[in-house]
């Protein structure tokens, strides 16, 4: 038997991808588990006879040939599925997140950096020339929307768009994706994202964005600490303190995300009488006045100690490859796909040079079409580590030459930094 998983507290792509499964390999078995996210309980509620989906104690008696794990690899992300990849013969991996410690062994592994998990699906089906339902290919949509933020987030890539595309034309319907979309916040949620993104205020530190806003209102919005992580998602900034309090009351109620190790929100909160883990905190202060606390929090943000980027912070991972063995011509369309300008090639799983696009234009020339990458890639591999400081991997761009760099954690291959990315981050938005 092949079975199906995804991770805990599913949302729109995690179910997309699993029923998609189901269309790429017929005799596949879904399985969910509840909690799902709100959004996603909702659309079940109208839309569960339209899948089959199992719980995990449908297949308590049954072997498991093969269990293909979806939208996610991190082993504590699918706790509730423990039992079946302890049955599990083999295991495959589909999934656009970056690497853990925490990850599964996989025999095969689809780890790809587009938007959605969703998408890796999409292409195959498409391939395979699958025809979708209506229902069918509005629901991948809706995964597909969901992850990229409707195509606009800054993960989104020329892939995700591709097979937007496709999902169109096999009849996903907008108006439905919008529907359950639009109802993932309640009007309350809405406004206070809108004041937020309007009300924001950003503090720059060594390339890093922190931005600190006040709501004062007459109700205390249930649900602030979704907002907060949606407007991080929106604007790109590293962390973002919300500071919230009730018309009249002298309570007030910060919430603080951050998507950078270099702010640790849990000490900043704690400063404040509150705590929480490194990537998320709050604190409650009484008595509080919402305008003192945000001027507080923009002082102590403005001489928080950070350390300088390194690469980890900056670069795109997991990357897309190519074999040494690629032919010219299946290397173009790659890169007219991926929308990429140039790759790290592998052989047996290790780098052994980079292909860029001017490389391919002038194999062109002479009409090198049927000519493998390890013909004409620049063999002379320059790289950066994690661990180095950003500002020594722009050096070594400037000194080569190079646009991009392949980042190894000793031979493994583990993200790839570009100069026009990391000057961005250094320099801010007007970066050339």
């Amino acid at each position: 038997m092949r079975v199906a998983i995804t991770h805990a507290n599913a949302d729109f792509d995690a179910l997309a991808s699993l029923v998609a499964t189901t269309r790429l390999w017929p005799e596949v078995r879904a399985v969910l588990v509840s909690p799902v996210t709100p959004s996603v309980k909702r659309y079940l509620a109208l839309h569960k006879d339209s899948f089959e989906l199992h719980s995990v104690d449908d297949l308590v008696d049954e072997s498991i040939e093969e269990l293909v794990v979806v939208d996610t690899r991190s082993r504590a992300r699918i706790k509730p599925y423990a039992s079946l990849l302890e049955r599990a013969a083999t295991v495959q991996v589909f999934d656009h997140h970056a690497a853990s410690d925490d990850d599964i062994d996989a025999q095969v592994e689809v780890v790809e950096p587009v938007g959605a998990c969703v998408t890796l699906l999409c292409e195959r089906l498409e391939e395979a020339g699958v025809e979708l339902s209506t229902g069918e290919a509005t629901l991948f949509m809706l995964g597909l929307y969901a992850d990229t933020g409707r195509l606009s987030f800054s993960n989104t890539t020329t892939r995700d768009i591709l097979a937007a595309a496709y999902l169109r034309k096999q009849g996903a319907r907008l108006e439905v994706v919008n529907r359950y979309l639009e109802q993932e916040f309640s009007p309350e949620q809405q406004r206070l994202l809108v004041e937020v993104m309007r009300a924001a205020h950003e503090i720059e530190r060594e390339g890093l964005r922190f931005a600190v806003a006040a709501h004062v209102g007459e109700a205390y919005v249930k649900g602030a600490a979704v907002v907060v992580e949606r407007v991080l998602q929106l604007t790109g900034v590293d962390a973002l303190v919300l500071v919230a309090q009730q018309s009249g009351s002298k309570v007030a109620q910060l919430i603080a995300r951050s998507h950078t190790r270099h702010l640790d929100v849990s000490a900043l909160m704690g400063e404040f009488g509150g705590g929480g883990h490194p990537a998320a905190a709050a604190a409650k202060v009484k008595p509080g006045d919402a305008a003192v606390l945000e001027e507080a929090l923009t002082q102590r943000l403005s001489v928080w100690p950070v350390d300088p980027l390194d690469v980890a912070d900056v670069m795109s991972s997991p990357v897309q490859t190519v074999s040494h063995e690629t032919p010219l011509q299946d290397l173009s369309r790659c890169l007219d796909r991926w929308g990429v300008h140039g790759m790290p090639v592998v052989r047996e799983g290790k780098v052994v040079g980079v292909v860029s696009r001017r490389d391919v234009d002038q194999a062109a020339r002479r009409g090198d079409w049927a000519v493998p990458v390890a013909g004409f890639m620049s063999q002379r591999v320059i790289s950066a580590r994690p661990d180095e400081p950003l500002s020594e991997a722009l050096r070594r761009m400037t000194e080569h030459d190079i646009g991009r760099l392949p980042v190894l954690d000793g031979d493994a291959l583990v993200g790839i930094i570009s100069r026009s990315d990391a000057l961005r981050r250094l320099y801010g938005a007007s970066a050339e």
